[in-house]
């Protein structure tokens, strides 16, 4: 009873821990609901984690966000989430506390060159989580192109339509390219493959476009999820490439015309307005048709978080909170775990309750004079 289980104390451990000063920003919300910003030096870094000091007494279980500015020349890592472990006051630092956290998904994002063994064999289960992510795009590809938008859904023509929703939402929650953001090789096969969930979910839970679908599939013996590009398409594409020629060349004109020429051809590419919309939103006396494009692209797809996210930013910037916060809290009904939309939703939050505070006297003064008069 008395000896350890080395196995446990193996567990316990998790992997091994680094003494290296990683210079990193912490993003986060303090115990008052208030958003906080601070640029921190690590004491000790892990595969699961790390340790730094913090100015914030942050309770257990809070979530942070961690980045780590010009990591592989890039001027901003992809962030990471972290939440917090344990906390104490520094005895020696005075107004400072000793933190440690552990992320939401272990990797090696300190970038060290040689780490620990027990590091490298969590790398190896990434690769093969990676991989076989990989294979289950290609299975979707091939289904796109040579299945049926049952075989897609991963259901069949006695499912319900309660079946159908519920399958929809758990392959999109999976293969949504805004939860792949560190993945740019994947990007285009995500599309396509979310592009055609959508449609066959669309296809599928409406009782006369399924009914017609069932006849087309009874009569062909095979209709299937691809479709072959119409000429409208084809050009889509062509201005879409020349619309990156012009982002590439620094050249905004030239991208907003042709992104609203794409838009304009293929009305129901969610990407084309998505992107139109980004443009048009940094020129100031266009941010109005920038919404709207916004606004089309989440009828499209009204799960994408990260366009969602752009169009309540938008709202702020516009002086527009009380939009804005109906789309974080919308992003929060879609990912619960979405750190910047829980930030913006406090910040918004802290600021409604500063303009309270400074109109107080005010309303002080009014009620005052209201009650003398009476």
């Amino acid at each position: 009873m008395g000896k350890s289980d080395p196995l446990r104390n193996l567990a316990k451990r998790r992997s091994t821990r680094v003494a290296a000063d990683v210079y990193m920003g912490v993003r986060g919300v303090d115990k008052e609901g208030h958003p906080f910003l601070e640029q921190r030096w690590t004491l000790e870094v892990s595969f699961h984690g790390c340790k730094f000091y913090t100015r914030y007494p942050l309770p257990k279980d809070t979530w942070l966000t961690i980045e780590i500015p010009n990591r592989a020349g890039n001027s901003a890592a992809q962030p990471t989430r972290a939440r917090v472990a344990w906390l104490s006051r520094s005895p020696v630092l005075r107004g400072l506390f000793q933190v440690g956290v552990e992320f939401e998904a272990p990797g090696n994002i300190w970038g060290i060159a040689n780490p620990p063994e027990d590091w490298q064999e969590r790398d190896l289960s990434q690769i093969l989580e990676v991989a076989a992510f990989e294979g289950e795009m290609k299975a979707l590809l091939s289904v796109v192109q040579t299945g049926t938008y049952y075989q897609l859904l991963h259901t069949t023509s006695m499912s319900s339509k309660a079946e159908v929703r519920r399958s929809y939402y758990e392959l999109m929650r999976k293969f949504h390219p805004d939860r792949h953001m560190n993945h740019p090789e994947w990007m285009e096969s995500l599309h396509t493959i979310t592009e055609a969930i959508t449609l066959a979910y669309k296809t599928l839970s409406d009782e006369k476009s399924r009914q017609k679908y069932d006849e087309q599939l009874a009569a062909s013996g095979k209709f299937t999820v691809g479709r072959q590009q119409s000429d409208a398409q084809k050009t889509a594409e062509e201005c879409f490439d020349k619309a990156r020629e012009c982002f590439r060349a620094k050249n905004p004109g030239g991208t907003i015309l042709w992104l609203r020429k794409a838009a304009d051809l293929d009305p129901k590419c969610h990407k084309y307005h998505a992107l139109l919309a980004r443009a048009l939103s940094s020129v100031m006396p266009l941010r109005r048709e920038a919404v709207e494009h916004f606004e089309k692209a989440l009828e499209i797809d009204e799960s994408s978080t990260v366009v969602r996210f752009q169009l309540a930013s938008l709202y702020e910037e516009m002086k527009l909170p009380w939009r804005a916060r109906l789309h974080y809290e919308k992003i929060l009904d879609f990912d619960a775990d979405h750190s910047k939309a829980r930030i913006r939703l406090h910040a918004l939050d802290a600021e409604q309750g500063d303009k309270a505070t400074s109109n107080r006297p005010f309303f002080d003064r009014v009620l005052g004079h209201s009650s003398k008069s009476k």
